[in-house]
């Protein structure tokens, strides 16, 4: 047809292709950048409008112009020859004028949606009702230069949250909603207005040798003031003794009751296993990117863990944990997951019986292998007990409080989990199917 054989001679047809896979980039660049600067999502409808509006007019100067080494030029007639001018003319200025009059006048409308959307999502968060006692602890920084101890810089954040979460007048955000804002611009305000907390928990991990020290720092929310700092130090073997030492200091600093039997556990921590607790730290680090790979190696230090240390009952918790996910995963068969998990699980709780997350291994294996509802019930109960800010004992609690036909307390204990992990997008997800 003489028309697509002029659309191919004026190469409109690759301008068109370079046109999308040009939007594409900038499209995917903008929902990275919309992110990092707290635009709301819902803001790249107007990238993706203005996109669509710019593609024909970047049709209509294809199907005129060409662009050359020596600038823009008129695209040549089908019987060209050297003779012909092809230089612009008055008339083509006055079109190019037009096409950046129509492109600014398309850019410059949905730049100002696009800002009116980020004003709003402040607006919005900034008003939430948020609880005095509510709290959210960001990842720490790692001041010892060696990127290779991320995973203790991890899990000295891990424990903290895990210390104060014990405290039942507090309320401790998950550290799956915190991760987002590790090397944030997003200013602290914001980011407690999006977590959903009045404080917020800045620090940082030094460590030489088998000393280590954590400097940690209280902020209000509201008026982005440092409330209080201090640094504690201790020596590896006695970090259990030291991360209680923070929690219990940073409670006092909110001002909360602590009752006598919280009291208790942050001050009854023993000396460890500098070698197994390490093994452990590693373990979960991997465990928590969720790869195979990671996962097979997160196994492997849970079993140096116990190995080195058999009383090790986080270790046995994040063993029982890696054999339900591979069960839930259909990794492993249900009757080779209840022969292999149920062993795990039990030892956890032997040598962990204060332990959450042993609880809550059991409340999951009784629940989806055993199906024993009862059962299940009471042992997420008793975890949500020993640490009431567990979201992800909520987040099941109220899986299986649903299945059961109790849909309001099931749903009740969906809202607990939102508030407690907001910006994880599975609860999201499952909230979203709770409530609608």
């Amino acid at each position: 047809m003489p028309v697509l054989q002029e659309l191919r001679r004026r190469k409109v047809f690759r301008l068109a292709a370079l046109y999308i896979v040009g939007a594409w980039v900038v499209l995917q660049v903008a929902d990275l950048a919309f992110e990092s600067w707290g635009i709301a999502s819902l803001a790249l409808r107007y990238v993706w409008l203005g996109a669509t509006i710019g593609f024909p007019i970047a049709l209509v100067f294809g199907w005129r112009y060409d662009i050359t080494a020596n600038g823009i030029v008129r695209t040549p007639p089908s019987d060209d020859s050297s003779q012909i001018d092809i230089s612009l003319r008055r008339s083509d200025y006055i079109i190019l004028a037009l096409l950046v009059v129509v492109s600014i006048g398309v850019i410059y409308p949905l730049t100002i949606q696009i800002s009116d959307s980020q004003s709003a999502q402040q607006a919005e968060i900034t008003q939430r009702d948020i609880g005095p006692n509510t709290v959210a602890v960001l990842p720490f920084d790692n001041l010892s230069g060696n990127p290779e101890q991320a995973y203790f810089v991890a899990g000295m954040q891990d424990a903290l949250i895990a210390g104060l979460s014990r405290i039942s007048a507090l309320k401790v955000t998950s550290k799956t909603s915190t991760m987002r804002f590790r090397d944030t611009i997003e200013s602290l305000p914001i980011i407690a207005a999006q977590l959903g907390v009045a404080s917020l928990i800045e620090g940082s991990i030094f460590r030489v040798d088998n000393r280590v020290r954590i400097t940690v720092q209280l902020v209000d929310a509201a008026s982005d003031e440092h409330m209080w700092s201090d640094t504690f130090e201790r020596e590896i073997e006695d970090v259990m003794m030291l991360q209680n030492e923070v929690a219990g200091a940073i409670a006092q600093q909110v001002e909360v009751v602590i009752r006598p039997e919280e009291q208790s556990q942050l001050e009854s921590a023993e000396s460890i296993d500098p070698a197994a607790y390490e093994a452990y730290l590693k373990g979960s680090f991997h465990m928590q990117r969720f790869t195979p790979q990671d996962m097979q190696l997160a196994a492997q230090y849970f079993q140096q863990a116990v190995e080195l240390d058999p009383d090790h009952a986080l270790a046995w918790a994040g063993l029982a944990t890696l054999c339900e996910f591979q069960a839930q995963m259909g990794m492993i068969r249900p009757q080779v997951a209840r022969e292999q998990c149920l062993p795990l699980i039990m030892k956890a709780l032997d040598v962990g019986d204060n332990l959450p997350e042993a609880h809550f291994a059991y409340a999951c294996y009784v629940t989806w292998l055993s199906y024993n509802w009862e059962a299940g019930e009471a042992a997420f109960k008793r975890a949500i007990e020993l640490n009431p800010s567990y979201a992800m004992a909520h987040l099941l609690y109220s899986h299986l409080l649903t299945l059961t036909g109790r849909i309001e307390e099931g749903t009740e204990q969906m809202r607990l989990a939102l508030e407690l992990d907001p910006l994880n997008p599975f609860v999201q997800g499952l909230h979203g199917m709770q409530v609608k």
